[in-house]
């Protein structure tokens, strides 16, 4: 066997080609088998490929056959403490050191075995001397940064980062552990920038390509989420993370049968994976059969191994099914003493975990806890917004729309109907509500508004030099991008923040019909107050003082918008803006629909009163109250916190 074939072995191995590498490194041993260099790299590769007890053997022999080689003593001590034999992991590296205490691959192997032992304290003190002693190691550099994270230190960890990438910065590597570590800091912003990054480096990076589709999942692109997740797998069809991603991605969209084979997929390949088993738990929540997926999970979250997100998951479908008491309980082992979560969980979870032990005590009607639980997970994760430049793009927004919008235009059909308003205003109910009637398809929160109307910069920026042209141009788009049934007459659009755009639909799309779907001002902010919103656009709702200036600057420009489209409809019955009272559909379903379908000139449907019988998926954090009968048990939620509120009661009080 010549050099070159060892060199094809090894390049097999690295491109993760694992079981043709697993043949050419089992070639070489038939006719070298004293080479312990050879000896090792087969080890490892075992290792990776989890044939435990032949890759022990293997690394052993290595190191038999070649005592005084250092480099493979520290090889076996990281197999050892890769397979739980940490002690003789730790006897070896000590010995090295005490020969040598200036090795730094010694003090990073140590390191190593630390992480094992989940000893991550000792773990970056190691690697502190490991880079001390080799600062241009970028491994080790890599290796102390996720040591930082692990102790809690991000700051330290963005730092040691940056360092890694001025010395490298070419390599992808250290800009994927960037991103991932802004990804687990929910700077989602800085997180795309450096993941992209590692991609311009490395189109082909599978690891690069799922992270970045876990942050646009969260930003909420969809489209572009799935695009890196199937990129992923077209590089290592093999990886269980990207695979469960995708299927979370597909649920997302609601594609249940895509994401039910996903996780299908992925359980057949990882039948005990945590992740795997989570994400279709939650679609068997999805699917209104959250006591289904609690089973799926019952005996993982019994067990002493159960990750923090799969008790997560269980807990949310325990509450789901009434059983809150069980929900606290699968929480209890991520509390402290005084009942808040456990500092060493990072903050995202915490965050994740604060809000869902606010909707278990809210639940049970202890609202001084649930207060506790949500004003802390809002103050894990505060990101900044900028409320000054909301005024002045609603300003600009204003000065803008100062004429009426078009007279006519081309008549589309089916019409389409825009149900805008502050989130959690009451939107995904009355579409619910709406899809019900034969003649009307709903298409659920559409980006594709936003997406037109700022492709030339942030709105209002150049459209109101738009020319009919360009109007219809653009109405073509968003009516392209949407079908329904040929015999729909309406399709519905419920983003609530195409608030912003009342004045650009009504100057693309002349015949759209916009509803404006009002809540109690207060009752609304603190129902956003009281979601895990992840989208940048929402992170008003992290603070009431920031979401108070928020709800005005709405409020002007829906009083604006009124005035807007009726200046040059004086004459007409009604107002181009239909607007509905929550409280009001609530109380009184009939009686603010029937005029609402009436409006549209349809004929009255009894089935528009059962939205819990839609059978319908939606994404947002409503999905589970449409599946019940229309109920009023969110009204008055202001008056039920105030006695928690402290000074921030009167704030919300002038909001009218």
């Amino acid at each position: 066997m010549s050099t070159h074939d060892l060199k094809t072995a090894i390049r097999l191995h690295r491109n993760g080609r694992l079981q043709a590498a697993h043949e050419a490194y089992s070639k070489l041993i038939a006719a070298r088998p004293e080479d312990a260099r050879l000896r090792s790299l087969f080890g490892q590769l075992e290792l990776q490929m989890g044939k435990v007890d032949t890759a022990i053997g293997h690394l052993r022999e290595a190191a038999r056959l070649a005592p005084e080689d250092k480099r493979i003593a520290l090889t076996l001590a990281r197999g050892l403490a890769t397979t739980r034999q940490h002690d003789e992991a730790l006897s070896i590296v000590h010995q090295l050191l005490a020969d040598d205490d200036a090795l730094a691959e010694a003090w990073s192997t140590l390191a190593a075995v630390h992480r094992h032992r989940s000893d991550h304290a000792n773990e970056l003190v190691a690697l502190e001397r490991a880079t001390e002693l080799s600062p241009e190691d970028i491994p080790a550099l890599i290796a102390r940064a996720n040591a930082e994270v692990a102790n809690d230190f991000s700051d330290r960890a963005v730092e040691t980062l940056l360092g890694a990438s001025r010395q490298a910065p070419k390599n992808p590597r250290i800009a994927n552990n960037l991103g991932a570590l802004y990804l687990r800091r929910h700077n989602l912003g800085a997180a795309a920038a450096e993941l992209r990054r590692a991609l311009e480096i490395s189109p082909d990076y599978a690891i690069a390509l799922s992270n970045l589709a876990v942050v646009l999942h969260r930003m909420g692109n969809l489209d572009a989420a799935r695009e890196m997740a199937e990129r992923a797998l077209k590089v290592t069809p093999g990886d269980i993370d990207a695979r469960s991603e995708l299927a979370s991605i597909l649920m997302a969209q609601g594609d249940l049968a895509g994401a039910e084979s996903g996780f299908k997929t992925a359980l057949k390949q990882a039948p005990a994976h945590q992740g795997v088993l989570a994400g279709l738990a939650e679609l068997r929540d999805r699917q209104g059969r959250a006591a289904e997926g609690l089973q799926l999970i019952t005996d993982i979250i019994a067990s002493d191994h159960a990750s923090p997100d799969i008790r997560l998951v269980g807990a949310t479908l325990a509450k789901r099914i009434g059983r809150r008491e069980t929900a606290l309980e699968m929480l209890a082992p991520l509390l402290d003493s005084h009942g808040d979560p456990l500092y060493a969980i990072d903050r995202a979870t915490r965050r994740r975990l604060c809000f869902l032990l606010g909707e278990i005590n809210d639940a049970g009607g202890d609202y001084g806890s649930a207060m506790h639980y949500y004003d802390a997970a809002n103050t894990i994760l505060r990101p900044e917004y900028d409320i000054d430049k909301l005024y002045a793009r609603v300003d600009a927004i204003v000065d803008s729309f100062d004429t009426g919008p078009r007279d006519s235009a081309v008549n589309r059909s089916p019409r389409r109907i825009f149900l805008v308003g502050m989130p959690r205003s009451g939107t995904s109910l009355l579409e619910t509500m709406l899809s019900r009637h034969p003649a009307i398809h709903a298409c659920g929160e559409l980006p594709l508004i936003a997406r037109l109307v700022n492709a030339r910069g942030d709105f209002p920026k150049g459209f109101p030099e738009l020319d009919d042209t360009d109007l219809d141009r653009m109405a073509d788009s968003y009516c392209a991008a949407t079908s329904a049934p040929a015999d729909i007459r309406f399709m519905t659009d419920k983003m609530p923040l195409n608030f912003f755009y009342v004045g650009a639909i009504a100057k693309m799309m002349p015949d759209a019909f916009i509803i404006h779907c009002r809540r109690h001002p207060a009752d609304t902010l603190l129902s956003c107050y009281f979601q895990n919103f992840l989208d940048p656009a929402l992170a008003f709702s992290y603070d009431l003082e920031t979401a108070s200036h928020y709800w005005r600057n709405y409020n002007r420009l829906m009083t604006h918008w009124q005035q807007y489209l009726d200046s040059r409809n004086l004459e007409a019955q009604h107002s181009r803006i239909f607007e509905v009272q929550y409280e009001e559909l609530v109380a009184s379903p009939e009686a603010v629909a029937r005029p609402l379908i009436e409006r549209l000139e349809l004929d009255w449907n009894y089935d528009v009163l059962s939205p819990h019988l839609a059978g319908r998926y939606i994404s947002t954090a409503s999905h589970a109250q449409i599946r019940e009968p229309i109920h009023s048990r969110s009204v008055g939620r202001f008056a039920r916190y105030r006695p928690f509120l402290g000074d921030r009661a009167e704030l919300l009080d002038t909001l009218e």
